[in-house]
C-alpha cells in the first residue's frame, strides 16, 4: 500500500549523489544529536528575485494561466519562497540522518499582500517546535515573506523526520512515458514526468523521488510521485475558481497519499460563504484534503 502520508524526501544513506555536500562531521560529544537539538534555530533570511519570467513560468508549469499573472505571483507560489529556506533546514547536517524517511504531513499559507513580480523577497524560516513520538520527530517550520518592510507570506509546515529506513517497497512499476498524463481540464488534474521535471525547475525542488524512478524505489515506492506543492497549486487555483476569481487569503492542506505520474486526480470543492473545502482524490481516495479562505465580497 501507499503511505498514509506523502514521503517527500529519501535520503539513502548508501547513495550521497543527491546531497550538496559529500562529507560533514558533527561534534564529538556524549550527546546523541536529533532534531530536537535545532529547536529555535532560525534559517535565513535569503533573497528571493520574482521576475516577470519566473512568475509565468511558475503558472504555467503548474497549468494556471500566465496571462492573469503579470504584475504579481499566483498563490502557489508561496512554495518557492518556503523552500528557499526549508531545503536549508532539512540539508542541515545534523538533520540529513534524520531524512531517510521524511513525510510533510501539512501545509498552511496566509498571503498578506500580493507578491509582486519583479520584486525581490527576503525569506527567513525558523524551527518553532520539535516533538519526538518513537523513533520519529514532529518538527514545525515556520517562514516569513518580506517585501522590504511589508509581510506579504507566512507559512507553517510540519515534517515528520527518521533515521529508520522506509519499510520494504512494494513491487515497482513501470515507468508510464515521458509525456504520457491524463486529463488536465475542469476538475481532472494530471502530471506527466515531463511536468514534473518541468516543475522543479520552477521551484527548485530537485528532489529525486520526483524524477529518479531508481532513487523512488529504493525509497520504498513504487514510482516517482508528484510534489506535494504541485497538487496545493491546483487546489488553490480551484478554490478561487470556484469562489469566482476571489483572491485566496488562507489556505491549510493535509497531505494523505501519493499520486504517482501520468494518475488521474480529481478536485473538489464546497463554498460556504468565504471558506472553500477543498479535496484532491484518485478513485475516491483522499490525496489532499484542506481549506482556503477567500476574500470577501465587495460591495
Amino acid at each position: 500500500m501507499w503511505p498514509a502520508l506523502l514521503v517527500i524526501h529519501v535520503l539513502n544513506a548508501r547513495d550521497d549523489r543527491f546531497l550538496p555536500f559529500t562529507a560533514y562531521s558533527l561534534p564529538m560529544t556524549d550527546h546523541r544529536s536529533t532534531p530536537a537539538d535545532l529547536d529555535g534555530k532560525a534559517i535565513g533570511p535569503v533573497e528571493v528575485a520574482v521576475t516577470r519570467d519566473r512568475v509565468a513560468f511558475y503558472a504555467d508549469t503548474t497549468g494556471d494561466d500566465p496571462t492573469r499573472w503579470l504584475d504579481e505571483a499566483p498563490p502557489g507560489f508561496g512554495s518557492v519562497l518556503l523552500f528557499a529556506v526549508a531545503d536549508e533546514f532539512l540539508y542541515d547536517p545534523l538533520i540529513v540522518p534524520f531524512t531517510r524517511t521524511l513525510l510533510h504531513l501539512d501545509q498552511s499559507f496566509e498571503y498578506l499582500a500580493p507578491i509582486r513580480s519583479d520584486s525581490t523577497i527576503t525569506v527567513a524560516g525558523r524551527v518553532t517546535r520539535v516533538r519526538q513520538r518513537g523513533d520519529s520527530y514532529f518538527v514545525t517550520f515556520t517562514a516569513e515573506a518580506t517585501d522590504g518592510d511589508r509581510v506579504v507570506m507566512e507559512s507553517i509546515s510540519t515534517f515528520v523526520l527518521s533515521d529508520q529506513s522506509p519499510e520494504a517497497a512494494v513491487q515497482s512499476e513501470e515507468e508510464p512515458a515521458v509525456h504520457q498524463r491524463g486529463v488536465n481540464g475542469g476538475s481532472q488534474r494530471s502530471a506527466s514526468r515531463h511536468d514534473l521535471v518541468r516543475y522543479c525547475a520552477a521551484t527548485r525542488d530537485f528532489n529525486p523521488l520526483h524524477w529518479d524512478h531508481e532513487f523512488a524505489v529504493d525509497a520504498g515506492l513504487p514510482s516517482t510521485v508528484v510534489h506535494g506543492l504541485l497538487m496545493y497549486a491546483w487546489l488553490v487555483q480551484e478554490a478561487s475558481r470556484a469562489a469566482d476569481g476571489r483572491a485566496i487569503v488562507t489556505a491549510k492542506v493535509r497531505f494523505r497519499s501519493a499520486l504517482k505520474p501520468a494518475e488521474q486526480a480529481t478536485l473538489s470543492t464546497d463554498v460556504e460563504g468565504d471558506t472553500v473545502k477543498i479535496e484532491l482524490t484518485r478513485d475516491h481516495e483522499q490525496l489532499v484534503t484542506g481549506r482556503a479562505t477567500v476574500a470577501s465580497r465587495t460591495e
